[in-house]
């Protein structure tokens, strides 16, 4: 069950799939049935997760900066790795968290993969 409806184009393509005898069909998805579909699997990987005792690891604020704008700037993690001269691999392991202590060059390398820069703050105590 999808979390989101078919557009008429999608339905045709399946219809046509069907009586072509395709068993697999990909379909381009809109903005916001990827928005959907993304939070349908996470909801279901959490699931799994707390079911299995396996919490997710929290990734920093850092890290989902940095996905955020190479989403934005509409990169791939092999675009970004290559410009920051690193593997797709490393890429996606600081962005979800899994490398949680990543060097601050190497922060600045994938911002500026991205065409940003980090800024980093003294703030006060709470």
């Amino acid at each position: 069950m999808l979390p989101f409806e078919l557009t008429v184009e999608q339905k045709r393509q399946i219809e046509e799939a069907k009586a072509k005898g395709d068993r697999r069909i990909v379909l381009d998805l809109t903005p916001e049935q990827r928005k959907l579909d993304k939070c349908y699997v996470d909801e279901i990987e959490a699931q799994v997760r707390e079911e299995l005792g396996h919490p997710k690891r929290p990734s920093s604020e850092v890290s989902r900066s940095l996905r955020a704008a190479r989403l934005a700037a509409g990169m791939s993690l092999a675009e970004v790795a290559e410009r920051a001269g690193m593997t797709k691999q490393a890429v996606r392991r600081i962005e979800s968290g899994v490398n949680s202590n990543p060097k601050i060059d190497t922060l600045l390398r994938i911002a500026k993969a991205v065409g940003k820069s980090i800024k980093i703050e003294l703030v006060d105590a709470a």
